[in-house]
């Protein structure tokens, strides 16, 4: 999640060799302490192993790309590596998740900092990829948010958990994170859908029963905010725009936004049916041009669900759903704490924006590591040996 902070910025080839290095001794340790790990561990683990070779497979058949660019197109999966790292130390040191969250907690008021002064100040880092030569501009909007997110998560789950209002405002604060930029109309969402879900699951207790009040009451002033002031209307417009996308009138949309997704979803589905089972493979961004051809603007992650078809094919739906119930089958089941209820809710989080973004699949890593920590908020001794 550290690492991911730098993506896209000049030091984003350092943060991935020294994710590789990491992620191999991850491999190694895997290797040589196998019975440390769980079957559920060991499932998810070769999944991601598993999926990395088929893709680079298919980029080789189908667009001849070679297995380093393969490799290179595919290291999020090879990462489910540093998780492994991760779970060893955990162990090995008898780190508490109290322990764990608290250093998390303190990280992401940095991140949160970092997230707030680039938008303030309207900075951003400008890198030149060394693959494409093309000019990247990092604003706060593309710093990845997995961290504040996560810790967004655990603010609300500590809320329901203890009543307490500060931790709710903490919880808001971190969400904010995601539009202190722009408005981010798929977050925004998934946001109200998961604080819903919380809600639901701790409907019982008290802290759940003295959000409905204030909830209730700030729907008033939204309301009043969206239809009496410039901004409101123009937030107001975005989303009457990206619902054309549901609708016949997909083809007036004046959102730029919007409007480039349905291409996209149209060079998806096309690809798709050249090579239904297994998909197109990822494929490096040096070789975008000979996969796609010229000038074509076509990102996997704009289109989640599509996006997934195009890379995997009915197996990445096949995985897709694996885990969405996964996490369905974790909601309908009580949770004692609030680690197992933010990590259960985390997930939600990631499956509900997974349908527009892919990102339990494109980042597969990070369902790897909030599925191996909910295990271990479970019980870390549970289908886990200690260590030879």
């Amino acid at each position: 999640m550290l690492f991911n902070v730098f993506k896209l910025t000049p030091l984003s080839r350092i943060a991935t060799y020294l994710l590789v290095v990491l992620s191999t001794i991850g491999h190694f340790i895997f290797i040589l302490k196998p019975k440390m790990f769980s079957k559920s561990i060991k499932f998810w683990y070769y999944i991601g192993i598993v999926t990395m070779l088929i893709s680079m497979t298919t980029g080789y058949l189908y667009y001849s790309q070679s297995f380093f660019a393969g490799f290179v197109a595919n290291s999020n999966f090879y990462n489910v590596g540093s998780v492994i790292l991760c779970v060893y130390l955990f162990l090995k040191n008898d780190i508490s998740l109290s322990r764990l969250f608290s250093l998390l907690i303190k990280v992401s008021w940095v991140n949160l900092g970092l997230i707030a002064f680039m938008a303030i100040t309207n900075f951003a880092f400008i890198n030149e990829s060394e693959l494409t030569g093309n000019i990247v501009v990092v604003h706060a909007g593309k710093i990845s948010k997995n961290l504040t997110n996560l810790i967004a998560i655990y603010w609300l789950s500590l809320y329901l958990f203890k009543s307490n209002y500060k931790y709710l405002l903490f919880s808001l604060l971190f969400f904010a994170a995601n539009h202190f930029y722009d408005l981010q109309r798929v977050i925004f969402l998934v946001t109200l859908l998961v604080i819903g879900i919380g809600i639901l699951k701790m409907r019982k207790f008290k802290a759940a029963r003295k959000v409905v009040i204030p909830a209730l009451f700030s729907i008033v002033f939204v309301i009043i905010f969206l239809f009496n002031s410039i901004q409101g209307a123009t937030i107001f417009n975005k989303f009457t725009e990206a619902s054309k996308v549901f609708t016949e009138d997909s083809d007036s949309i004046d959102d730029s936004s919007a409007a480039v997704r349905v291409y996209e979803v149209g060079i998806a589905l096309n690809k798709f049916k050249q090579h239904p089972l297994f998909g197109n493979g990822y494929y490096r961004a040096s070789d975008a041009e000979k996969i796609m051809g010229k000038d074509v603007r076509f990102y996997i992650s704009d289109i989640g669900f599509f996006g997934i078809l195009f890379t995997l094919g009915i197996f990445g739906i096949f995985l897709f759903f694996k885990q969405l119930k996964f996490v369905w089958m974790q909601l309908k089941i009580k949770q004692i704490n609030q680690f197992q209820l933010c990590l259960v809710l985390s997930l939600s989080f990631l499956m509900i924006s997974s349908l527009l973004t892919g990102k339990s699949i494109n980042v597969y890593p990070y369902f790897f590591l909030l599925f191996t920590l909910l295990q271990l908020s479970i019980d870390p001794i549970i289908g886990i040996k200690k260590l030879i």
